[in-house]
């Protein structure tokens, strides 16, 4: 009998422990669960703001390299071209280089001009194949009086910011290759994805309070993580 007694009372103790086990298994996995979701939050209104930061007109097609062009619609067969929002905020204060001339041919995929601040430049891709038949006079005057300061094209990328006017060699077969819409958005949300990975303390200042990059970070970067992020975003 006591024995017996031994082992009920082993047996309860038994219960108290596994009971007890799974109430804590129980609240770690509520609460595990609860910073996950708000880190989780933290994180998609996070990337939700950067890309908001970024403007992704719904009119554009738009190349991997950052450039973008937009059918005239007063003149078929004409496209406007020009470097999209990201490119300008991640280059800031840089000055535009080797900006084409009327009667050259740009390729896809290929550089066509490029931006450069001291020992730091971007090389820009064309984003359409073609002749350059005009360039944005007024925008390359305003450029000069700043020293060809791209900022100045910050204020409207999409508009007044354009810098040529190209007639496509095969604008049906090179379309497939650019991006527009939802997948336009989509990208861009990959892109500000792996723009906050790149980005940590040991880059510098370049971001803001709340998360969203210093225009212009290039200048906080160190040659070395610059020339990385080229080859990431500009595909250079």
């Amino acid at each position: 009998m006591g024995n017996l007694a031994i082992y009920a009372t082993k047996g309860f103790e038994y219960l108290l422990i596994l009971g007890f086990l799974a109430l804590f298994t129980a609240f770690y996995l509520y609460f595990t669960s609860q910073r996950f979701e708000k880190v989780t939050a933290a994180i998609s209104s996070s990337v939700d703001q950067l890309v908001d930061w970024f403007r992704v007109p719904e009119n554009i097609l738009y190349h991997q390299g950052h450039t973008w062009i937009r059918p005239e619609k007063s003149s078929p067969g004409l496209v406007r071209v020009g470097m999209d929002d990201f490119a300008l905020k991640m280059a800031g204060p840089m000055r535009l280089r080797n900006n084409p001339t009327v009667g050259a041919i740009i390729r896809q995929g290929e550089k066509s001009w490029s931006l450069q601040d001291g020992e730091k430049s971007v090389d820009m891709l064309a984003p359409i194949s073609g002749e350059v038949v005009e360039v944005n006079i007024a925008l390359l005057a305003e450029l000069e009086k700043t020293g060809n300061n791209i900022e100045a094209l910050d204020a409207d990328p999409y508009g007044k910011g354009w810098l040529l006017k190209v007639i496509p060699e095969n604008f049906e077969r090179e379309r497939k290759g650019l991006l527009s819409g939802d997948l336009a958005k989509k990208w861009m949300e990959e892109v500000v994805k792996q723009l906050r990975q790149r980005i940590n303390p040991e880059l510098g200042a370049v971001m803001q309070d709340g998360g969203i990059p210093v225009a212009g970070m290039a200048k906080n970067i160190d040659a070395e993580e610059w020339d990385l992020l080229l080859r990431e975003f500009f595909l250079t």
